[in-house]
Parts: C-alpha cells; sequence; structure tokens
C-alpha cells in the first residue's frame, strides 16, 4: 500500500488550486477560533502554520502583524501560500524544520488529519520542540473512530489519507507530549471538528 504522506502529499500537489478555489472563507466557529488564538499571543509573536496549504490562515496572520511562516509538504500548495506573499518551508508537520524554542505560536487547521493516528504523540512532541515554554497551541482536527483512505470530494480521482481521532485520547496524547490545554470546543460541518488551545508546560514528559 502507499505511503500515506507520500500519497497524500501528492494528491494535493495535483488538487491545489480546486483547494483553494473550496475553501476561500472559514466558517463563524472557525473565524472566531483564528481569533481566540491570534488574542492570546503577544503582539508581534512569531508563529508557524504547520500544514499551511495555500496560505490563507499564515496571510491573515501576517495581516495582524504576527511574523508568520507556513509550512506543508506539498509544492504545490507552498506556491500558493508564497504568492500570498507568505514566507513558507517546504517541509513534513511531523517534524517541521523549525528552530527549537523559537516559536511563541503553532496554528494547525485541517492539518493532523493526514498524520496516522499511530504517529499523534511524536508530532505533537516536535510541534512542542519549536515553542518557547508558555507558548500557545491552536490545533484543529476531525473526531471520529476511522482511519483510512478517502476520495477527495471535488476531485474524486484522488484520495487522500483521513483520521478521525477521539476526542479523549487527542487530550491524552497532548498531556503526553507537553501541552497543557486551555479550551476545547467541538464544531460540526459534514465532519464533527475538534479545536484546542494549549500552552507549552516547560519541557514535555521523558
Amino acid at each position: 500500500m502507499s505511503d500515506p504522506i507520500a500519497h497524500t502529499t501528492a494528491t494535493y500537489n495535483h488538487i491545489a488550486d480546486q483547494f483553494d478555489e473550496q475553501f476561500t472563507d472559514p466558517l463563524p466557529a472557525f473565524a472566531a477560533f483564528r481569533e481566540r488564538f491570534a488574542t492570546s499571543l503577544p503582539a508581534g509573536a512569531t508563529v508557524a502554520d504547520l500544514g499551511c496549504g495555500p496560505g490563507r490562515e499564515s496571510a491573515w496572520f501576517t495581516g495582524r502583524g504576527l511574523s508568520t511562516v507556513g509550512v506543508d509538504l506539498s509544492i504545490g500548495m507552498a506556491r500558493l501560500a508564497a504568492g500570498r506573499g507568505v514566507p513558507i518551508v517546504l517541509g513534513d508537520l511531523r517534524h517541521p524544520p523549525l528552530a527549537p524554542a523559537s516559536l511563541d505560536g503553532v496554528w494547525s487547521a485541517a492539518a493532523l488529519v493526514h498524520v496516522p493516528s499511530e504517529q499523534t504523540v511524536p508530532t505533537l512532541r516536535a510541534w512542542h520542540a519549536t515553542l518557547r515554554p508558555g507558548g500557545v497551541l491552536a490545533l484543529t482536527t476531525a473526531l471520529g473512530d476511522r482511519e483510512g483512505w478517502e476520495p477527495v470530494p471535488y476531485r474524486t480521482e484522488y484520495e487522500r489519507w483521513f483520521v478521525n481521532r477521539d476526542a479523549g485520547d487527542l487530550l491524552a496524547a497532548l498531556d503526553a507530549a507537553g501541552f497543557a490545554v486551555a479550551w476545547h470546543e467541538s464544531s460540526v460541518t459534514h465532519r464533527t471538528w475538534f479545536s484546542v488551545l494549549a500552552t507549552a508546560r516547560n519541557a514535555p514528559p521523558p
């Protein structure tokens, strides 16, 4: 079977333009979460958007006066983000190519959904490593109990790996990775989404 990350990345390279056309404005719950994250940070904070896609959120954070870098493994997505003036690092969000303790905030919306479930804690630990103590993580991912391949709804000839996580398991994984959860909320569209705001403790547990 294809490697989930490599195959999903290739899919997003093919569908980047259509993805960008599909998702132009955030739904109210996501917009409110984005605002909550931005206002939790100090003025001029340094933020990474992990799995930034076409860079709409990254550009929004930049417009709020935050120093923002986008990270994505898809060169098609990175091209679109760069076109929005977003500084881009081409890399894997499971181990972001960013300096340790260099960030005040990490934003990741609907990107962890493509990371296989057994890699959840190592991925979150890698995110923790990029944050200064007390740095803020804002994460949105999908809830449910199914993991596997699914067709892209608007380009059904392509498929991607999609993980729906249990809320309790995700909160436990965040704790294991060194995060203290400050707030969480679910919202429903065609999926059930789970948004979490958490702060980085001084060091993750061994």
